[in-house]
């Protein structure tokens, strides 16, 4: 799993002045709340900027004692919108359906902040997004957890226009505020849990969003990819490129990009992006494997793609070949994967 050694994750500047307007609201000054840590007021009205995570702790932990509000988590998610994510934010608001845009969240939230990382993982007829914290010394508190749980829960409504039925799990001790708050929350919560996690039915991934503009959507793609290769720039990565040529690989319009198209991108030529990429243990044609692995899943979930379609969405020359890679990749063949699938969202709908 890829870290950053020395460089102090960051996290949206834009959390900060959500947290700000939340605490003025409680009668607390910005200026309070901002004594001692170097971002001045100004600063939080600049549209995307980006702080250390351990500031952004103490802030937290600040806001909390100033305002004596321990459900103060809870306020600041019922606040969060898409915006809050600067580029990703709009990517996923303009994505075609909910499941693309947490797809998108998924891609470029854990490389712009290595210290959390949604995951998406569909089992059973559910679907999970997990909110990992791989970096042992970067770990949010109960507070920073439960602000983004029902920060994610709030934005899924409002992105789908609907009021959807979301189950959160967070691995913290249950707090006493919980009931005071409980009419209020988007989704059910329950503490003490192995996982922090949003749980909702697998079918709510195909419901449409109510902003989607495809070719928004692919120039806020671009968007995102570009802010990753000036943060990669900065940032003192493990593996940097890797990471990014993953990204880069595969546009969702166009769909696979050849390496002398990657490493145009990167201002690379193609002799100097296989040496960098070798010496981060990584192929381009490793990263184009686990890609169409990601894609085709996620693909065969629509059962309006024929196989031979996605096939060839995936740049295989024929489906024989696309078979026989997923069955490496899957130890079933696709026709297998989807209609185990499908035999379990029609599980989930009698169930849920």
């Amino acid at each position: 799993m890829d870290e950053i050694a020395t460089v102090n994750p960051s996290l949206p500047g834009t959390y900060v002045s959500l947290m700000a307007d939340v605490v003025q609201k409680l009668n607390i000054p910005a200026e309070k709340l901002l004594e001692g840590s170097g971002i001045g007021v100004e600063q939080l009205s600049q549209p995307f900027w980006y702080l250390d995570f351990d500031i952004f702790n103490q802030l937290l932990n600040r806001a909390v004692e100033l305002t004596h509000e321990p459900a103060l988590g809870v306020y600041l998610g019922l606040q969060m919108t898409v915006s809050c994510h600067g580029s990703v934010g709009l990517a996923a608001m303009v994505s075609h359906n909910l499941g693309e845009a947490l797809n998108v969240m998924e891609q470029f939230i854990g490389l712009r902040c290595p210290a959390l990382k949604p995951r998406l993982e569909i089992e059973d007829g559910f679907a999970s997004l997990y909110l990992d914290q791989p970096m042992t010394n970067f770990k949010m508190g109960m507070v920073g957890m439960t602000f983004l749980m029902v920060g994610f829960a709030q934005m899924s409504n409002a992105i789908t226009g609907n009021k959807l039925e979301i189950k959160a799990e967070l691995n913290y001790s249950e707090p006493v505020f919980l009931a005071q708050v409980q009419e209020l929350l988007p989704c059910e919560i329950s503490f003490n849990q192995q996982n922090n996690r949003l749980i909702f039915p697998e079918s709510y991934l195909a419901l449409p969003l109510i902003m989607a503009d495809p070719l928004a959507a692919r120039l806020a793609r671009e968007q995102c990819k570009h802010d990753l290769n000036k943060l990669a720039a900065k940032r003192g990565e493990k593996r940097p490129l890797t990471a990014l040529v993953r990204e880069l690989l595969f546009d969702e319009v166009e769909g696979f990009f050849k390496m002398k198209e990657v490493a145009d991108k990167l201002h690379l030529t193609e002799r100097t992006l296989q040496r960098q990429l070798a010496k981060e243990g990584a192929t381009f044609q490793f990263l184009m494997d686990q890609v169409r692995e990601r894609y085709a899943k996620k693909l065969l979930n629509h059962h309006e793609y024929s196989i031979s379609y996605i096939s060839e969405k995936l740049g295989y020359s024929d489906v024989t070949h696309f078979t026989r890679a997923f069955k490496r990749w899957a130890n079933q063949t696709p026709k297998q994967y989807r209609n185990l699938r499908e035999n379990l969202m029609d599980k989930q709908f009698r169930t849920f």
